[in-house]
């Protein structure tokens, strides 16, 4: 046995007053042959882990099953909850950091410790660790999956924990604000530093991989019910606040948000040659700004006020109790101010929006005298400019993608066609083919033979396509005349399907129901049911065909 039996005596007496479990003895290590003072359980303890043998902390740690048992003895102790909190508690306590910080600069104080730290085994030992070592190992696959697992392991344990997660949601972003504005480290996250990491982040943001993942993870986020009434308690705790709501009226005066709708309207307003007021401070209206504002034309009509309400989010209680509220301060504190609403989609049921407008004001569309001459073709169109050019002026709205070719009178947009690639159904009918699935023209610039015109620029575009395909649809009076022009031939005819219209007469596409619908997660019958549309069997529609 390597315990030192004289050393012992010698150094604790016969240990008579002790208890077995207390008794302090001298041992030697069976690996280094060091000497150390070790309790008599804790030894007995170490050789029966190694056989018989007793081994330092320095020697033990050599070897992999004694790293195994520690390993396995830390992960079984973490596993209990109980444990788990208190060694938290204890670790981030300000009496816990104070004692560990006074324990290092006392050890430090020691010149036996200071010169064995700066030795040149220490600094070897330090280098062998360094950042070098570490790029080297983690070019090793299998380290470098498992060190991730375990990281994200830990991750995972330490959110779970009701204090850590707390203490990281009051502390994190208020230490790193503070870090950001004032700079730490010696003066790192300087003006210089903060220019370049916010034009890096600019550049990863604007990535088109980046957005569609920030885009799919927000959906996902948003069909979760409570997390959607989680932001909005929360934004309405922000909006309490005086010093946040001063702040967010200094950022809407100056940038404010403009949804596609209002893009739309403005583009309607245009068109009919409206003066009008975009949303900003000439639009605010007492507590509250209004999205469009059409000053007093004469003494005829009021100056109007104009809201866009979105189908879902201005169908939800909470939101509608506000508009409520709105409407009633406006109109009974502001009667100089007549308010008009327009629904989502009432946007998508073609030419109701525009009508309405027109009704409204008292104005009719004017057609613009312009030359052919004067008109480019382009095919660098900026895909929000088809979008919104699409969604106000064709009676479906925007579709599929492909190629896309517009035409322009100075700097308007007039014209727009998009070349889309085959479905499924018809991939085996044509052969080698592109559809003709939008061409749309600016309402202001219809004008005889202008349609056949572009169309016949329009297709040099896709030149290298044998065949293109295209539809009329009788039921807005389309009868492929335009494709006729331009040497389409008919093809065939397909059967009648149903449309949706509202009393009006107005009509709706059934995709673009069916697409309303399911962004307010409800069935087709049911949003129809709500905003009076009824479903109708309209003409057929006719397919024509170019071979080049």
């Amino acid at each position: 046995m390597p315990i030192s039996w004289l050393k012992t005596f010698e150094a604790f007496g016969t240990n008579e007053s002790n208890t077995t479990t207390r008794m302090k003895v001298v041992i030697e290590c069976d690996g280094c042959r060091k000497e150390a003072q070790r309790l008599l359980c804790s030894v007995k303890q170490g050789m029966k882990r190694n056989g018989g043998k007793y081994l330092c902390h320095d020697c033990a740690t050599k070897t992999n099953k004694f790293k195994d048992e520690c390993s396995k003895r830390a992960k079984t102790k973490w596993e209990d909850p109980e444990y788990r909190k208190n060694n938290l508690t204890v670790v981030r306590s300000d009496e816990y950091r104070e004692k560990k910080r006074d324990e290092s600069l006392k050890r430090w104080e020691d010149p036996e410790f200071k010169a064995f730290m700066t030795s040149p085994e220490m600094k070897a030992m330090r280098a062998k660790n360094s950042s070098f070592a570490a790029k080297e190992k983690w070019k090793d696959p299998v380290y470098r999956n498992k060190l991730i697992l375990r990281l994200r392991e830990r991750m995972v344990r330490q959110w779970r924990d009701d204090d850590y997660r707390t203490h990281m949601i009051n502390n994190i972003s208020e230490r790193s604000t503070q870090m950001w504005s004032d700079g730490v480290f010696g003066g790192v996250f300087d003006d210089e530093f903060r220019q370049k990491m916010a034009g890096i982040n600019a550049e990863i943001l604007s990535r088109p991989d980046v957005l569609q993942k920030l885009s799919e993870a927000s959906k996902k986020n948003w069909e979760n019910e409570e997390y959607r009434d989680a932001v909005i308690v929360g934004n309405k705790e922000k909006w309490e606040e005086p010093e946040y709501r001063e702040k967010m009226a200094v950022i809407r005066a100056n940038q404010p948000r403009i949804s596609s709708l209002q893009h739309m309207l403005y583009k309607y307003l245009a068109d009919l040659g409206v003066i009008f007021c975009e949303e900003g401070d000439e639009t605010a209206v007492g507590y509250y700004a209004f999205d469009c504002l059409v000053p007093k034309q004469n003494e005829m009509h009021k100056a109007l006020l104009i809201e866009c309400q979105g189908d879902y989010w201005h169908s939800l209680a909470k939101t509608q109790t506000r508009d409520r509220a709105k409407f009633t301060y406006a109109d009974r504190y502001f009667p100089e101010y007549e308010i008009m609403y327009l629904w989502e989609h009432e946007f998508h049921t073609d030419g109701r929006v525009l009508d309405r407008l027109k009704l409204k004001l008292g104005l009719d569309i004017q057609t613009a005298d312009f030359s052919f001459d004067d008109v480019r073709i382009i095919d660098d169109l900026e895909a929000k400019d088809v979008r919104g050019f699409l969604d106000a002026y064709h009676y479906i709205g925007r579709g599929r993608g492909g190629i896309t070719v517009g035409a322009k009178h100075g700097d308007e947009l007039v014209a727009v066609v998009v070349f889309s690639p085959p479905l499924r159904q018809n991939q085996d009918s044509y052969g080698e083919f592109r559809e003709l699935s939008r061409f749309c023209i600016h309402p202001s610039y219809h004008k005889k033979n202008f349609a056949s015109w572009l169309l016949a620029r329009f297709l040099k575009f896709v030149k290298d396509v044998p065949t293109i395909i295209a539809y009329s649809d009788a039921t807005v009076g389309h009868l492929g005349t335009i494709y006729k022009a331009s040497n389409f031939t008919f093809h065939h005819e397909v059967q009648p399907d149903y449309w949706y219209v509202d009393n009006d007469g107005y009509v709706m596409h059934k995709r673009t129901l069916y697409g309303r619908a399911s962004k307010m997660k409800m069935k087709e019958a049911e949003f129809a049911e709500k905003y009076g549309y009824v479903k109708k069997f309209g003409g057929p529609k006719r397919c024509f065909v170019l071979r080049k």
